[in-house]
């Protein structure tokens, strides 16, 4: 079976664009769909041009690629920093590495291969759709199992981000986990949940709403005491929660002005956010001292 340039086109920018999207997952990096379809469709043209083109086939080595993947990555994502560059590039080839085994073993294992003879390439696969959707599902099984594995190191790495909270004209900011595992909502409007320790709060808040919260306890709450305040008695919240070792419980919170969130090369910022108090350090090393949802770094 002879190989036709035009499906070989469409099927590589669907594996490229698959490739892009974990290198995407795996980095961390936000990126719009037309760019990654962009540079899919480079990283075709290459392979079509190569296959094409026998008196520039020279081009086709190892730095022609290297090169390519350095446009491709320039393509699909919006890096203003070399750091952030290099950490999607090698994404990308971690990526690539996962996808292009996926699709050897299922060809080997199939016993279908593309070969080339007397200046022709032939397609020995039986069902080439078939075998791209197989080799796509594989690639991104093998991806999962690959993050789940390095995700706690990822987390410490990628996830740790600058929170800021505004109350008031006031400001302070925290490094702040991205917990996938925080669920908290608040229960009357459902706006996500941000934790925070009552240490890193004491600039925004008044002297009664901070001794109340560090005289809180989930045995004995005490009241508050802020006649004279009722723009701040607007703002408090109590959150219900359940955790290891406690059945259920609730947090005392307040609703901001807004929290902008800094990853990256980007700022998210919500103002329907509720911010719960936490006396206790959330982190043995200091390395952040707050805890927010995925949604909160969500467009």
């Amino acid at each position: 079976m002879y190989v036709y340039i035009d499906l070989l086109f469409l099927e590589n920018i669907l594996v490229n664009y698959g490739i892009l999207s974990v290198t995407g997952k795996l980095s961390g990096m936000v990126s719009a769909a037309w760019r990654r379809l962009i540079s899919a469709a480079v990283g075709a043209v290459y392979l079509v041009i190569m296959l094409s083109c026998p008196a520039i086939r020279s081009l086709y080595t190892i730095g022609g690629k290297v090169v390519l993947s350095f446009l491709m990555v320039a393509a699909a994502f919006p890096l203003r920093k070399i750091k952030n560059f290099f950490k999607a590039l090698l994404s990308f080839y971690i990526a690539t590495f996962i996808f292009a085994g996926a699709g050897y073993a299922l060809m080997s294992l199939t016993g279908q291969m593309i070969y080339y003879k007397n200046g022709i390439y032939y397609n020995g696969l039986r069902s080439d759709t078939l075998l791209l959707i197989l080799t796509i599902c594989f690639g991104f099984l093998l991806v999962r199992a690959f993050t789940d594995l390095f995700r706690k190191r990822i987390e410490k790495e990628s996830y740790i981000v600058n929170a800021c909270i505004s109350i008031d004209g006031r400001t302070v900011s925290m490094p702040a986990l991205i917990d996938t595992g925080n669920t908290l909502l608040d229960p009357v409007t459902r706006c996500p949940v941000m934790v925070a320790e009552l240490d890193g709060l004491k600039e925004l808040l008044p002297p009664e709403m901070l001794e109340w919260a560090k005289n809180w306890s989930q045995t004995d709450n005490s009241e508050i005491s802020m006649e004279n305040d009722l723009e701040w008695i607007r703002r408090i919240r109590l959150i219900p929660f359940n955790s290891i070792g406690n059945t259920s419980g609730v947090l005392p919170g307040f609703k901001p002005d807004s929290i902008s969130v800094e990853k990256e090369d980007y700022c998210f910022e919500k103002t329907q956010v509720v911010v719960c108090i936490c006396k206790n350090r959330l982190s043995a090393g200091n390395q952040y001292r707050a805890i927010i949802s995925p949604e909160m770094v969500s467009a």
